[in-house]
């Protein structure tokens, strides 16, 4: 295990000694949560953070003449001719 991958380890093991949630990659690409990990990083080199995800609100803006979408805490700027459309507002999941 290289150094970097040894704090890579730390911070994910004390990422659950705090109460935080792990996974652990069974398949390529395929992560399930790991409720009781048994840290084997000579054989699963790959447990990680669990990645959470909120939703945001994407506002409408038609923006000279172009439907576009921007978080509702950010402004749209440097568009002469903007007009907001609530009605084609959408929510969506991101990574925090």
């Amino acid at each position: 295990m290289t150094r970097e991958e040894t704090l890579e380890a730390i911070k994910v093991m004390q990422h659950y000694a705090d109460g935080g949630e792990v996974e652990r990659e069974y398949v390529r690409g395929a992560w399930s949560t790991n409720f009781n990990p048994n840290w084997d990083w000579s054989s699963w080199r790959t447990f990680r953070i669990k990645k959470t995800t909120k939703k945001i609100k994407l506002e409408a803006w038609l923006v000279d003449g172009e439907l576009q979408w921007h978080r509702e805490d950010k402004m749209v700027v440097g568009a002469n001719h903007s007009k907001r459309i609530p009605s084609e507002d959408k929510w969506v999941e991101v990574e925090e």
